[in-house]
């Protein structure tokens, strides 16, 4: 149940969405619960009561209900240790991971960024499983050592319900554990990231339809006849999948566009002028060497400032020959530089981490090549 993000810097998460709690840190990392977390916490302690009910009539109501909350902060301290197991090995390969967000169906561990081999991705992705088995293991063996009782019809479930989170996750399709595994094996396989992600998305789709199936199946199979709460639980299972593997579908698509955007053959030529220089004379400075942008350059020659279209175009024609390009340029920041040789995740990442409508491309010697727009980059992937 991890979930990769793209590359950014290890910073502090964004504040946490409405409807979310804090519940604190671990090794630096955000804990947090989404409010639906209740709801379904109260539906499998009233399950779980209903149970209890069942198997020892003669409790009264006050410890039945203690009994099934119980089950669920064990269940959910469960989910908790299965993706922490996540964290902590992508930790461990000194990836980055802001949350790790609690649930019974949504939960997740945010992690900052692509494993950067197989073997990575592998590993993050087949430990979270193997924690909910182990968990799943010594809650049965503790189970053995106790009497036919309350405590041991508690430990019991738990036992059961690690294991099936275990094995359910180590399903090979997306957005399940096990379609992780499955792209690392194709990554490792065909040499091609992306491939194994396709490969892994469409496992999660079959999955899926075959998740909707499973009441029909039960009683074509079993002889079992399906009741409501088995289609309700097959729709919502079958949903949860197909929507996490087509969205993994189409950000392996997306991602396979990244490499033919070059920042060499996207950035605009520029002139570069003093801040002194009127606005009209930029203009046709422009023009003349055929440029689509301005620069400003200090008095060693050094850029400092860009000239936005937008300025440009906000300003009357007949004020232009009096009005300076440095009363309307925007001063360069450090996160407003980008590399010529840079392309499309190297972009991407500048984009998202110090958005801007324009970047002042460098070369490799540091000097001005041209300035790369944000509208050019996002007509060019449109256009792939």
């Amino acid at each position: 149940m991890s979930e990769p993000r793209e590359p950014q810097n290890p910073a502090q998460p964004a504040a946490p969405p409405p409807g979310t709690w804090v519940l604190g840190r671990v090794r630096g990392i955000q804990l947090t619960m989404r409010f639906t977390w209740l709801p379904v916490a109260i539906l499998l302690a009233l399950g779980f009561s209903a149970i209890i009910a069942q198997q020892f009539p003669y409790l009264s109501g006050g410890w039945r209900y203690f009994a099934s909350f119980a089950f669920v902060v064990a269940f959910t301290l469960s989910v908790l240790l299965h993706e922490l197991a996540h964290a902590l090995m992508a930790l461990r390969f000194k990836i980055s991971v802001t949350e790790i967000n609690l649930g019974f169906f949504a939960a997740g561990t945010h992690i900052e960024g692509e494993r950067k081999s197989p073997l990575e991705e592998f590993a993050i992705s087949v430990v979270g499983p193997i924690a909910s088995l182990l968990v799943g293991g010594l809650a049965y063996a503790g189970s053995r050592a106790l009497d036919e009782g309350v405590a041991y019809a508690v430990v019991m479930q738990l036992a059961v319900a690690n294991l099936i989170v275990g094995v359910t996750n180590l399903l090979p399709g997306l957005p399940l554990d096990g379609g992780w595994v499955l792209r690392a094996a194709v990554w490792k396989a065909t040499g091609n990231m992306h491939t194994g992600t396709i490969v892994a998305a469409w496992a999660g789709r079959i999955i899926a339809i075959a998740v909707l199936a499973a009441p029909v199946i039960l009683e074509e199979v079993f002889d079992r006849d399906p009741t409501v709460i088995d289609f309700v639980i097959a729709l919502a299972v079958g949903f949860f999948l197909w929507m996490g593997s087509t969205a993994s579908l189409m950000q392996a698509r997306l991602k396979q566009k990244l490499p033919a955007l070059q920042v060499r053959s996207l950035a605009r030529r520029a002139v570069a002028v003093h801040a002194s220089t009127p606005i009209s004379e930029a203009v046709r400075l422009a023009a003349q060497g055929q440029a689509g942008a301005v620069v400003v350059i200090d008095g060693d020659g050094k850029p400092h400032a860009l000239v936005q279209e937008a300025a440009v175009t906000a300003v009357a024609p007949n004020q232009r020959p009096w009005t300076t390009v440095g009363e309307v340029a925007t001063r360069i920041g450090a996160g407003h530089i980008i590399g010529v040789n840079d392309t499309g995740e190297e972009i991407l990442a500048t984009l998202r981490k110090n958005p801007a409508s324009e970047y002042l491309v460098l070369d490799t010697q540091g000097q001005v090549y041209g300035v790369l727009a944000t509208a050019d980059v996002e007509r060019a992937f449109r256009r792939r």
